[in-house]
């Protein structure tokens, strides 16, 4: 038994992506870098240093076995642009590196563009990446068309505020190295797009974030407009500036890098106890996808009640002061096309009345799912959807108005003894 157990865990590792040496050299010259551009924030001083940079001598063969030359993402000052504005332009070089523990990495070139001002405050950057490739010999992923454009201006306080956009044309995973006469493709993700956004407005901030999938295709199934959003409002700007003071400091520390994480860890919490007691709002945009044209969805809020300084030292306290609502909309078509596929796999295609099989038990789990949830009170159907309202407050869960019983889940922060 305890070889079988031994034999599955095994089976379930992933594969390792990079080698602790590799690991370590990257992380080495991640800390040369960061040493480099020391306490700086101006951005011409900062760009300008990084082009004379190169790492230590004990670290460059290391890194041309990675990049294939000794100074990767070289970054050049360059003429040209408006009146006033200073340009610099990085390149990564392509290459394929061959690890030797059988994850091998393949690159076209990535080239950004920055441009700043002599105050070194405003920075704009856009960058392009055609291709990467990530394979081994029993999968792959390429990814392709990637861009980026971020413009960011430093405020008084030190904090940087703007918006930053990603995109990626394409993910293809395949359970065979690319290229590869037999590799089957297992899934697709197609267009995604990100944008992120911080704002000051008077004394208070807000994050914001919204992403979207055009379609993520697996076999003949196609999910598609995968969307994302939320928006943090009412978050004070003095806590958003003190806590990049503190992540710099501690950046710039020596401390191990395990003593760092929990350093890390404790000023995020103490930045979210700031942010409950502030009143901060979570709002949930939009999360939603579409199957076959049809387009499940939630929307809400999140956000606590006026939060005193005990009711952080218990997490049930805490609790008690959530406040969240949720909207859920799910059409009934929807389910009823999730039981399609969902039959149509046990239903062999030359059965004669195999539409009519399909037809019937994408009916049948449709009676249950609606059925179920209507009849128990959590959902009702308006305008063929099925429709619930998910409320939390006071300690209370309620499911489209029906109280739900909590009592049995434990909120200490007592850690349970072992067994």
């Amino acid at each position: 038994m305890l070889a079988v157990s031994a034999h599955a865990q095994e089976a379930q590792q992933l594969p390792e992506l990079l080698t602790k040496e590799n690991t370590a050299t990257l992380s080495q010259a991640m800390k040369e870098l960061r040493a480099a551009h020391g306490n700086e924030r101006n951005m011409v001083k900062l760009l300008d240093a990084q082009a004379k940079f190169e790492f230590s001598p004990e670290l460059r063969p290391k890194l041309k076995e990675i990049f294939g030359t000794e100074r990767p993402f070289v970054t050049q000052r360059v003429p040209g642009g408006a009146k006033g504005q200073i340009n610099y332009v990085t390149r990564l070089a392509p290459y394929l590196w061959v690890q030797g523990n059988g994850t091998d990495f393949s690159w076209a070139e990535l080239t950004a563009k920055i441009s700043t001002d002599k105050t070194g405050r405003g920075m704009n950057a856009t960058a392009v990446w055609p291709s990467l490739v990530i394979a081994r010999q029993e999968g792959s992923a390429h990814l392709q068309n990637m861009s980026m454009t971020s413009k960011q201006q430093r405020g008084a306080d030190g904090v940087s505020y703007g918006t930053a956009t990603f995109g990626i044309g394409s993910i293809v995973v395949r359970d065979a190295a690319v290229g590869g006469k037999d590799a089957r493709e297992l899934v697709r993700f197609e267009d995604m797009q990100a944008r992120s956004e911080s704002v000051r407005r008077g004394s208070m901030a807000e994050i914001g974030y919204r992403s979207s999938t055009k379609a993520i295709v697996f076999g003949a199934e196609r999910v598609e407009r995968v969307n994302l959003g939320f928006r943090l409002t009412n978050i004070p700007a003095k806590a958003m500036a003190e806590l990049d003071q503190s992540l710099r400091a501690q950046e710039e520390s020596q401390l191990a890098p395990e003593a760092q994480q929990a350093l890390m860890m404790r000023q995020l919490k103490d930045f979210g106890k700031r942010l409950i007691q502030a009143g901060a709002v979570l709002n949930i945009e939009d999360i939603s996808a579409a199957y076959r044209g049809n387009v499940a969805a939630i929307k809400g809020r999140i956000t606590f009640q006026k939060a005193v300084e005990t009711d952080f030292d218990s997490m049930a306290a805490l609790v008690k002061k959530l406040v969240a609502h949720f909207e859920v909309r799910v059409p009934v078509a929807l389910i009823k096309d999730i039981g399609r596929a969902i039959v149509s796999k046990s239903v062999p295609p030359d059965t004669p009345d195999a539409a009519k099989q399909i037809e019937a038990g994408a009916d049948g789990l449709v009676s249950v799912v609606v059925g179920k949830a209507v009849t128990e009170g959590f959902a009702v159907v308006e305008k063929n959807e099925l429709r619930s309202n998910i409320d939390f407050k006071d300690g209370q869960l309620t499911i489209n108005g029906k109280v739900i019983d909590l009592s049995k889940l434990n909120f200490k922060n007592e850690p349970k003894p072992a067994q």
